[in-house]
């Protein structure tokens, strides 16, 4: 992963507006952390070049993607060289007690070359990425408490940044109904066919849905999108939709 761009669910450097949390945390590392396993919490920040991380949310609902903004900041009056043993600078984990969901580089192998970067006085913005809030294998994250992990491990220069980020839970179909027309939320059900129109139905109620979400979808799917009217009949519009996280997909045979 270069400093702009990363893989589906983080996609190229993009400018975002809105309100912006930030916290900071660095550790020096002398060594680079297994590729299976996220870095660990971060110590006290050292002297000289440091890492500063910013997530841009859209809300707190599932499926709403959101931002990792990365910058270092040199405060000395001389530009800093840094240097990595591959050709990814970082790199972004979701955690769920401490197991990763979620990581820039599944499906990415590390380019064995070393990389230098050179940091000028002042602040250098690295890289935004973008994550679509689903699991490396596509299925939308569970409510509930996570971590956002970054981590740039160079052989002379090393941080590890960790951000909180909350999920609230789906809104139920009966809330969906009675809510505003245009309104964006997300609720989850188990999708199914009445007469050839897909729709989707929870303890609560059935709601018609814009489209089908998969060709031939089980057990309970989270859809984000808003309500709208075909005619008489109120109807969901499908934005984006996933698997719920305890719809693990059937293992290969």
């Amino acid at each position: 992963m270069n400093g702009g761009t990363s893989r589906r669910g983080a996609q190229s450097v993009v400018t975002v507006s809105g309100r912006v949390w930030t916290v900071l945390f660095a550790l020096v590392l002398p060594w680079a952390v297994p590729a299976s396993a996220a870095p660990r919490a971060p110590s006290p920040p050292p002297r000289g070049v440091w890492a500063d991380v910013a997530l841009d949310r859209e809300g707190s609902a599932l499926l709403a993607p959101f931002t990792v903004t990365i910058v270092l900041h040199n405060p000395t009056n001389h530009v800093v060289r840094l240097r990595f043993p591959t050709a990814d600078l970082f790199r972004v984990d979701v955690l769920r007690d401490e197991t990763p969901v979620w990581s820039s580089i599944t499906g990415h192998k590390p380019i064995p070359i070393t990389r230098q970067l050179d940091v000028p006085t002042g602040s250098l913005r690295l890289a935004q990425v973008i994550v679509d809030s689903t699991t490396d294998d596509r299925r939308a994250l569970a409510p509930g408490r996570y971590t956002v992990r970054v981590a740039m491990l160079g052989t002379n220069f090393g941080v590890v940044v960790d951000k909180p980020v909350a999920f609230d839970a789906p809104d139920t179909i009966a809330r969906a109904l009675a809510t505003k027309p245009g309104t964006v939320l997300t609720i989850e059900g188990e999708p199914y066919v009445d007469g050839g129109t897909p729709r989707l139905r929870d303890a609560t109620g059935t709601i018609r849905l814009s489209r089908a979400l998969a060709l031939r979808p089980n057990g309970m799917w989270v859809v984000r999108g808003f309500l709208d009217a075909v005619g008489d009949e109120r109807v969901f519009d499908v934005g984006r939709s996933a698997a719920a996280f305890d719809n693990a997909p059937s293992p290969q045979p």
